[in-house]
């Protein structure tokens, strides 16, 4: 629990996995073709580095297996999507799900694939320089991209077609220097602007609302920002790697809580970087650990 006592808990620890076993998933029919195709291979998180969550579907971007985990909790089944077309995936670092389509982003193929919600590859998005976090909004049905050496948030319908873009490099709030991880949440899009340590907040149309945070190496700053989210009360959580720790602030950019620490146990982290919130569930993607952790925020301010 974080605080600790005698203050009320806020967060509480409930569980981690790193592999389909520790959810009680088989693996699909496709898993198992695949398997004898591309010789033995063990589907378990190497460097879970984005996550995602949209009903019963947990789905990883995983680097270090050049792979998408996706862990259908209703169908009890796991799936790994490690192949686009003809194009093998080198470097996904971003994943979205929407009711009935998957995102994938992968910095060194330059590019955004659209899968259904199967894993059977659609179409793709091309002409970005490195696209890294993404988020999905289920009302207008945007994608939003954080094209990262481009210093711009792409904004694209659902098929991919490109709508607008805000990208001016810079210092000024509005601006960025090599944003990264993205999160939606009440019609705000929340960016990790990584080079500027800071946060900052637009609306869906990409005007300015808030922005918050400087560089250091205590509480209430930034060192190596990475994941965002957002609750159900309107708290920031924001992954810090070398901290190795998550950072809750409040919408003024105001220092609430930490939890974590460098370590292997329950609640340590080892350079974490992909953050999601769903239905308050906190999910952490505990990069060099190899595998996600999984909080619940209990409420109460």
């Amino acid at each position: 629990m974080w605080p600790q006592a005698p203050d009320p808990p806020r967060i509480k620890f409930l569980y981690a996995f790193q592999e389909p076993k520790d959810l009680g998933l088989s693996r699909s029919v496709f898993t198992r073709l695949w398997g004898l195709i591309a010789g033995k291979r063990q589907w378990k998180m190497a460097r879970p580095y984005a996550i995602a969550v949209e009903g019963d579907t947990i789905a990883v971007a995983d680097p270090g297996v050049r792979a998408v985990h996706v862990f259908d909790l209703a169908r009890k089944k796991y799936r790994p999507i490690a192949k686009a077309g003809d194009e093998f995936l080198e470097s996904p670092v971003g994943v979205a799900i929407g009711a009935d389509r998957i995102y994938l982003a992968d910095s060194g193929l330059q590019k955004v694939f659209i899968f259904d919600n199967r894993g059977r590859y659609l179409s793709s998005i091309a002409g970005l320089a490195r696209p890294t976090g993404l988020a999905l909004d289920a009302g207008t049905q945007r994608l939003y991209v954080a094209d990262t050496l481009k210093h711009r948030i792409a904004v694209f319908d659902r098929e991919g077609k490109e709508l607008f873009s805000f990208d001016d490099r810079g210092e000024d709030t509005g601006r960025f220097n090599y944003p990264t991880h993205l999160f939606l949440k009440a019609g705000m899009l929340f960016v990790n602007d990584t080079m500027n340590f800071r946060l900052q907040i637009f609306d869906l149309d990409g005007n300015k609302l808030a922005a918050f945070g400087t560089h250091g190496n205590s509480s209430g700053h930034f060192a190596q920002p990475k994941g965002v989210a957002v609750d159900e009360e309107g708290h920031i959580y924001v992954a810090d790697a070398l901290f190795n720790r998550v950072q809750i602030f409040d919408r003024r950019g105001r220092f609430l809580l930490a939890f974590g620490q460098l370590g292997g146990n329950a609640g340590n982290f080892w350079l974490p970087a992909g953050l999601f919130i769903a239905q308050d569930r906190v999910y952490v993607a505990d990069s060099y650990n190899e595998r996600i952790q999984v909080f619940q925020f209990l409420g109460g301010g």
